[in-house]
C-alpha cells in the first residue's frame, strides 16, 4: 500500500506540472498574439492619420483649384509650360537629379516650349 501512495502523489505532481507548463505556453503565445494585433492596429491607426491629411490637403487643393493662380501653378510645375517670352534658367549648382527626372524635365520643356498659358 504504501508503494501505491508514492506513487499517486508523484503522478499527481507530474499532471500538475504539465499543467502549469501548457497553461503558461499558451498564455505566452496569446501575449504574442495580441502585441502582434496591437502594432497592427497601432501602424492603422498612423496610416489613417496620414490619410486623413492627404484628404485634407486634396479638399483644400480642390478649392483652390479654380484660382488663376493654381492653374499656373500647376501648369510651370507639372507640365513644363513657361509663358510666352519667357526664360527659364537651370542652376547647375543645384543638387544632381536623377538622369531620369533631368530627361523627363527637358523634354517637358522643349515640348511645351511653345504653349501659351494664357489661352
Amino acid at each position: 500500500m504504501k508503494v501505491k501512495r508514492k506513487k499517486f502523489p508523484l503522478a499527481l505532481a507530474l499532471i500538475i506540472l504539465f499543467s502549469v507548463v501548457y497553461g503558461s505556453v499558451k498564455i505566452g503565445k496569446s501575449i504574442s498574439i495580441r502585441n502582434q494585433k496591437l502594432e497592427i492596429i497601432s501602424g492603422n491607426k498612423k496610416e489613417i492619420s496620414n490619410l486623413k491629411l492627404e484628404i485634407d490637403n486634396l479638399n483644400s487643393e480642390l478649392e483652390n483649384s479654380s484660382s488663376a493662380d493654381f492653374v499656373e501653378k500647376v501648369a510651370r510645375e507639372e507640365l513644363g509650360m513657361v509663358k510666352p517670352r519667357e526664360v527659364i534658367y537651370v542652376d547647375k549648382d543645384k543638387e544632381k537629379v536623377s538622369n531620369k527626372d533631368k530627361f523627363v524635365s527637358e523634354e517637358k520643356v522643349s515640348n511645351n516650349k511653345n504653349k501659351d498659358l494664357n489661352k
